[in-house]
């Protein structure tokens, strides 16, 4: 979709279909940070942004804009609540305050989140090697592993045990776009949603950046592995956020035991 509202115009930070991190300034209670997706700018000039159907801020409400780990450029903004809409696919909309200018912000280099995450690694030596890891932190670009074993090679492919809850979550909010299904209809949506879910963190391609000893006991030694994804993907950022917002949840206190090492 382009831009080409008479009298309206994007700042040249925001692209039709980028994605936000939107934190609403409730004046009775707090609320989460919301993904949501800029879809379109209205012909008054407001930004259309695709969020979940239960986010319901009441106009007038303040809003922080910030850019996700993917944005092209760092960027923050304050805006507030101008209504609500459907798009013609009956996709519920926000209407935001479009700002005039944006800020630039220093891009971070990387935003890493606590995790104890299983975790698969396979690569390939003189066979195919299938071992299992132990996620101990994620961003968007990247994880560090604890293993067993050193792979003895750069490319690797890293499969993501991601939490149920997180998985269970964002289907809901898949299927729950459309209404109207009756129950084994639903049902099967939601199942189907879960496997493509689930399916979206396996064999993802990656690159290992670095390796140490971690320790050793009487098995042998412990690598941590650090490694960054050969392209990162919406689903790994979508789990940063949700993993983020549980720690905060906890009070940022320390991650669910770690599984073991096999």
């Amino acid at each position: 979709m382009q831009d080409h509202y008479t009298g309206h115009k994007l700042p040249g930070e925001l692209k039709i279909g980028e994605r936000f991190l939107l934190s609403f300034h409730m004046a009775d209670k707090g609320s989460n940070p919301q993904l949501g997706r800029l879809q379109d700018l209205s012909s008054d000039g407001a930004l259309c942004i695709d969020v979940d159907p239960e986010c319901r801020p009441t106009r007038g409400t303040p809003v922080t804009v910030s850019s996700t780990p993917q944005s092209r450029v760092d960027f923050c903004f304050s805006s507030e609540i101008l209504g609500r809409r459907q798009a013609g696919d009956r996709l519920p909309l926000l209407l935001l305050k479009a700002p005039n200018t944006i800020e630039q912000q220093q891009r971070r280099t990387s935003f890493r989140v606590s995790a104890a995450l299983k975790a698969q690694v396979i690569w390939d030596e003189d066979e195919t090697l299938s071992k299992p890891a132990v996620l101990t932190n994620l961003s968007g670009g990247g994880a560090q592993l604890f293993m067993r074993s050193l792979p003895q090679t750069e490319r690797i492919q890293l499969s993501i045990g991601a939490p149920d809850s997180f998985i269970e979550e964002w289907a809901k909010r898949q299927v729950g776009r459309v209404n109207g299904y009756k129950a084994k209809t639903f049902s099967n949506r939601f199942k189907a949603a879960c496997d493509t879910l689930r399916s979206s963190f396996e064999n993802l391609e990656t690159r290992l950046v670095k390796s140490r000893i971690l320790r050793e006991d009487d098995r042998g030694p412990i690598y941590a592995l650090a490694a960054s994804f050969v392209q990162p993907s919406e689903e790994s950022y979508r789990l940063v956020r949700y993993l983020e917002r549980q720690a905060l949840q906890r009070g940022v206190q320390h991650p669910t035991k770690a599984p073991t090492l096999a």
